[in-house]
């Protein structure tokens, strides 16, 4: 049962519809009360822009309850904004891992589950959590829930300016040296809490926070007992290159194809290093073509099986009826190292929109491109939105598209993603 401690003479007694009888917890970010009715309410200490708060809170609002503490409301209180959650009864994982020891076999591998699948869908809300670490793994009677997400941004940075954000022996090597950490980010320090609940320590043992950020950048992780496939697993989360790492859908696909984790400890050979060749001038070339890694590999492997068999019933079906409802999803802008929300209302007959951007600020039309599966976006609305060509591909999932959308006179692909609609 999570601790709760009286409240202190500075602390308000109520935020918003919310009375606060005690203190859960305070950290960096802010204090953490218990309110009444049951939530979990988070008094941020930095004030925020009131407009931004918005954007920030209609994108976590969209995060699925998988595994996660549902955001249920926030507010704005003395100029410091506050979170209100679903309070989950429970210890951290860090807590339960300090006094009770690492998990081992079954039990790692259905907390690693949980966590990916929790960081599956805070990325499909186009919401990157950046503070991912075991303190934000709560153990309630349900099973695992991550909580916190998103709000590292809200008090901090974007996730492109190049400030680090985060916690600091939880920083992906990009966080650390100020560069743009998207939801690779994520999975670095996922990896890293898999190992941390494996062996009872962090994966870069240092006295200092300093020595630790720097064998992160520069050094090689020890994994300890970690074995089998999970051990696997987690060395391609900790690949230094964010390019390299697999995405928490591609996590959370290897998992359930290894759901009897392995007793021995695998042999995986140390990562070959990046040969970057320096032109004249001291122009870095592009690095020479990578060998795939073994996750991507397996992912290929076994998805192309389930492709292939999604695409024949795809094709057995009507199309256009298949893709009328309501979509949503994420896609990623490699170009500009973003990852934002996106929805579509397809209608068989009559106006299709689409919405997209950090806080769906974009807006346009869809009509028939005279190919199947792709449209014309056009009549576009917002500030830096562009028309362009959209072009929907089948999964194996009826009611899940994977979407590639370019600007207008470009074949190139702009942006891409994943969009599904409720079954």
């Amino acid at each position: 049962m999570s601790k709760l401690a009286p409240l202190r003479a500075e602390d308000p007694r109520r935020l918003g519809a919310y009375d606060l009888v005690g203190r859960l917890g305070q950290g960096g970010q802010g204090v953490v009360y218990l309110g009444e009715p049951a939530a979990a309410v988070k008094l941020l200490h930095a004030s925020v822009d009131e407009r931004r708060m918005r954007g920030e809170i209609e994108a976590l609002r969209r995060v699925a309850p998988f595994c996660t503490a549902p955001l249920l409301d926030a507010g704005i209180a003395d100029g410091r904004p506050y979170l209100v959650s679903e309070y989950v009864d429970g210890v951290s994982l860090r807590e339960h891992v300090i006094a009770s020891g690492p998990r081992t076999g079954g039990s790692l591998h259905r907390l690693a589950i949980g966590m990916a699948t929790a960081l599956a869908a805070i990325h499909r809300a186009g919401v990157v959590h950046r503070d991912f670490k075991p303190g934000n793994v709560l153990l309630g009677l349900d099973g695992v829930r991550v909580i916190d997400f998103g709000v590292a941004r809200l008090v901090g940075t974007d996730v492109t300016t190049g400030l680090a954000v985060g916690s600091p022996a939880y920083m992906a090597p990009e966080q650390v040296k100020g560069e743009v950490a998207g939801p690779a980010a994520d999975l670095y320090a996922f990896g890293l809490t898999v190992a941390f609940t494996a062996n009872g320590r962090h994966a870069y043992g240092g006295a200092t926070y300093q020595e630790v950020l720097a064998k992160i950048v520069y050094g090689r992780a020890d994994l300890g007992e970690l074995s089998g496939s999970l051990r696997e697993i987690v060395e391609g989360c900790l690949a230094p290159d964010p390019e390299e790492r697999p995405s928490a859908e591609e996590v959370l696909r290897l998992l359930r194809h290894h759901d009897a984790p392995a007793t021995a400890r695998s042999e995986v050979s140390a990562a070959r290093p990046v040969l970057v060749r320096t032109l004249p001038g001291g122009e870095a070339a592009a690095p020479r073509r990578r060998r795939p890694a073994w996750w991507q590999v397996l992912v290929l492997a076994a998805g192309l099986a389930a492709a292939v068999a999604g695409f024949v019933l795809w094709l057995d079906s009507p199309k256009m009826p298949t893709l009328t409802g309501h979509w949503t999803g994420t896609a990623v802008h490699p170009a500009a190292g973003r990852v934002f929300p996106v929805e579509l209302d397809l209608a068989g007959e009559g106006d299709s929109r689409m919405r997209w951007g950090a806080d769906l600020h974009c807006e346009g039309m869809l009509s028939p491109g005279g190919k199947p599966l792709t449209f014309s976006l056009d009549r576009v609305e917002g500030k830096e939105c562009y028309p362009g060509t959209v072009v929907l591909g089948p999964t194996r999932d009826s009611n899940q598209l994977d979407i590639k959308v370019s600007r207008s006179g470009d074949n190139t692909v702009t942006y891409s993603g994943t969009v599904a609609r409720p079954s």
